[in-house]
């Protein structure tokens, strides 16, 4: 029986689509180059942006957070598949918990964004980042690739981190990567 960790944003929720789509809306001088080929293609989030650090997070974690957060779009695929999983760890025996870095005051958004979708995971894990390592998880499903390097360097190698593909993450060297999460019960049941 394995403990398996799920990430939200980047794996479950579309926090990038969503990112984008209110900066071109609202924020347009923000958008580097062409607005209909922008694409975030660099973990960095304020390097593929016309703007500070500090200006984006104000745009996710404040002035829009309700959008992003709560009412965001699910990746595509992402909410049947991970019924199906909810569905294969309950008769493989295998425990499925929710493992998100969130900022305390838009926590409850994430909790109603699992709620509305009926991710009903037994356990929500809101831990940052770079500790998610220390989670009592044997496996976790995560799209960065700094918390990758962190798993590494705390548990002294790469099983166990299973990295969502996206652009912003093609340079991380793993083993255990997954375009979609139906991929978790390969990797897993090997």
């Amino acid at each position: 029986m394995s403990r398996i960790g799920i990430d939200v944003d980047g794996v479950l929720r579309d926090f990038c689509g969503d990112l984008v789509s209110i900066v071109k809306k609202e924020y347009p001088q923000y958008i580097k180059g062409n607005p209909d080929e922008f694409v975030i293609d660099t973990w960095s989030l304020a390097e593929s942006f016309n703007c500070s650090k500090q200006e984006l997070q104000q745009i996710y974690w404040y002035s829009h957070c309700d959008k992003i957060m709560g009412n965001g779009a699910p990746m595509y695929g992402a909410i049947k598949q991970m019924y199906d999983l909810f569905d294969w760890a309950d008769e493989k025996g295998h425990s499925l918990v929710c493992v998100t870095s969130q900022q305390p005051h838009i926590r409850h958004y994430t909790l109603s964004w699992l709620g509305k979708y009926g991710l009903n995971f037994d356990t929500v894990y809101f831990t940052r980042g770079r500790h998610k390592w220390r989670t009592p998880v044997d496996y976790l499903v995560d799209d960065s690739p700094e918390n990758f390097d962190n798993w590494v360097r705390g548990r002294g190698m790469q099983e166990g981190y299973i990295l969502m593909d996206h652009i912003y993450n093609q340079h991380t060297k793993s083993s255990y990567r997954i375009k979609e999460l139906k991929q978790v019960k390969e990797i897993i049941d090997g």
